[in-house]
């Protein structure tokens, strides 16, 4: 559901996700993350964001754009972050090929 329409919306799906991650340890969580962002301008930023939240409440999938340079720095960052990337060895080994990139401000 949009998030234009009632934060309710987002922060029900976090919750969810939190607690099925925690009730059923070892369990997958998957979604889809771009229909949060509907109607708004600025959609990867709402997305983007949107998918960090909801990796720290245990989500390990997600339908997202995977040409989206931006959204899959941050995943890797949000990754190491999280302790999900051992040593930060797929961190580095993103920044050796380059595709750690910065979005221009």
């Amino acid at each position: 559901m949009p998030l234009s329409t009632s934060a309710e919306h987002s922060k029900g799906l976090m919750e969810a996700v939190s607690q099925i991650t925690s009730r059923y340890p070892g369990i997958h969580a998957s979604a889809g993350v771009s229909n949060v962002s509907f109607g708004l301008p600025q959609r990867k930023l709402i997305n983007q964001v949107f998918l960090l939240l909801l990796m720290s409440r245990g989500l390990d999938a997600a339908i997202v754009d995977p040409c989206d340079a931006q959204l899959m720095a941050n995943v890797r960052a949000a990754e190491a972050l999280l302790g999900h990337d051992e040593y930060c060895a797929e961190y580095l080994r993103a920044f050796r090929e380059g595709k750690l990139t910065l979005a221009a401000a």
